[in-house]
């Protein structure tokens, strides 16, 4: 008696009805989690690798902190500013190619980076990251949401934020611990070859297999306008924007919070803080796990009730209160940001799997322009009114990030539409 096949327009993981009926982790779908983990988590090794040097890097040209937070604050504009376009692509041309495609573009410049020879040139090739990383970020979040059952996407998004934040923390700590030895340039030399490594996984390891579904070309036709996106989903970029400031700010001065009185740690010390981020990557995972049970919207404020706490102890000027502060405000910052995620990608359910893409960069979109602000206009804080100046403008974030999260979905899913696996290409 011979089995009757299952129709090729039907993906895997959905019963016919458009129920999930496969839940479970197989190793293809573990393994397709962990290399476009990976490949997207050398990315934000690349994007926040000046973070931890960014007095050596003034130092060396002669230029402000809020100079040398143009390293940063070059990156995370460009990356709002192609965000939209990275979106687009992945949904139209299918993930996997369009992170091959920016990957490699951003491995180049990882080379080039340490040996611009001025400021102006540093910052035209940072920028230059931030153009291509999209396609690394959004469509990596775009494939697993897509490829994985819907009952997942807290926890997915808690994972890839988990990831991300781990590699962020290779390129702030691998930077930050070996610029005594090596300078910052030989720091960012050692990202490029990180870099490289990652996609070079990506390209000889990640899944080959064509579209279940729809083929690119039909994708291009059925993806819903960016403004049909946009009216439904006008508060993604609001709440990414108002989540990131307070976490990119913290973390690009804090280094000037410990190295200049009263903590006067060195370089290599004042480095450590970044270890946080250990922490802050378990928290995401284990709060977008919550997520799916308890809701979306709960879990982002009891968060933003943790970086508020953080911001309080980290006006202390004892050094261990401070560290449990600053360790607060990546954990709660991080556990928002990977819930706040799942709530887009949640949200845009109605329009299909065709419109992830797009709406996961719309998020991306305020996320960047309010971190690319977070590591530029408080450094002019930082100079006027020293370390409570720039608390108080994470204090302004917080509160406004609580405000849009009144407009994130209050439940997780318990149904699941039907889920066709993004393209990769």
């Amino acid at each position: 008696m011979t089995s009757t096949p299952t129709p090729p327009d039907i993906p895997q993981n959905v019963a016919p009805d458009g129920s999930t009926a496969d839940t479970r982790l197989s190793p293809s779908r573990l393994r397709s989690l962990i290399i476009i983990n990976f490949a997207a988590s050398v990315a934000f090794t690349a994007m926040y690798s000046t973070q931890p040097v960014l007095p050596q890097i003034g130092a060396e040209f002669h230029v402000s902190p809020a100079e040398a937070g143009l390293t940063l604050s070059s990156v995370t504009f460009a990356l709002a500013l192609a965000s939209l376009s990275a979106g687009r692509l992945a949904d139209r041309f299918g993930s996997r190619r369009v992170m091959l495609i920016c990957g490699s573009a951003l491995a180049a410049l990882s080379v080039i980076a340490p040996l611009t020879p001025t400021f102006a040139s540093l910052v035209a090739v940072r920028a230059a990251q931030g153009l291509v990383a999209p396609g690394l970020t959004i469509a990596g979040l775009a494939f697993l949401h897509n490829e994985l059952p819907a009952a997942w996407r807290g926890r997915v998004s808690g994972y890839y934020i988990g990831a991300n934040t781990l590699g962020g923390l290779v390129g702030r700590l691998g930077v930050g611990l070996s610029v005594e030895s090596i300078g910052w340039r030989g720091g960012l030399g050692l990202v490029a070859v990180w870099v490289i490594l990652g996609m070079a996984l990506l390209l000889f390891a990640a899944p080959m297999r064509p579209t279940r579904g729809a083929a690119p070309s039909q994708v291009a036709g059925s993806s819903p306008r960016l403004g049909a996106i946009a009216r439904r989903l006008w508060w993604a970029p609001f709440i990414g924007g108002t989540v990131f400031f307070p976490f990119l700010t913290i973390f690009s001065f804090v280094t000037y919070r410990l190295e200049n009185a009263p903590f006067g740690l060195s370089p290599t010390l004042a480095s450590l803080i970044y270890l946080s981020y250990v922490v802050g990557a378990v928290a995401a995972a284990v709060a977008g796990n919550l997520s799916d049970r308890v809701g979306r919207r709960s879990t982002i404020q009891y968060a933003l009730l943790v970086v508020g706490a953080g911001l309080a102890l980290s006006l202390a000027q004892t050094l261990a209160l401070a560290i449990l502060g600053f360790t607060l405000i990546c954990v709660g910052s991080l556990m928002a940001h990977a819930v706040a995620n799942a709530s887009v990608s949640q949200a845009a359910n109605p329009l299909g799997a065709q419109a992830r893409g797009t709406a996961l960069s719309l998020y991306t979109l305020g996320f960047y322009i309010g971190g690319g602000l977070g590591s530029f206009v408080p450094g002019f804080a930082l100079v006027s009114f020293g370390w409570p100046g720039v608390v108080a403008l994470c204090a302004v974030g917080v509160l406004g990030a609580a405000i849009c999260s009144l407009a994130t979905p209050r439940r997780p899913e318990r149904g699941a539409e039907p889920e066709p696996s993004a393209a990769v290409g």
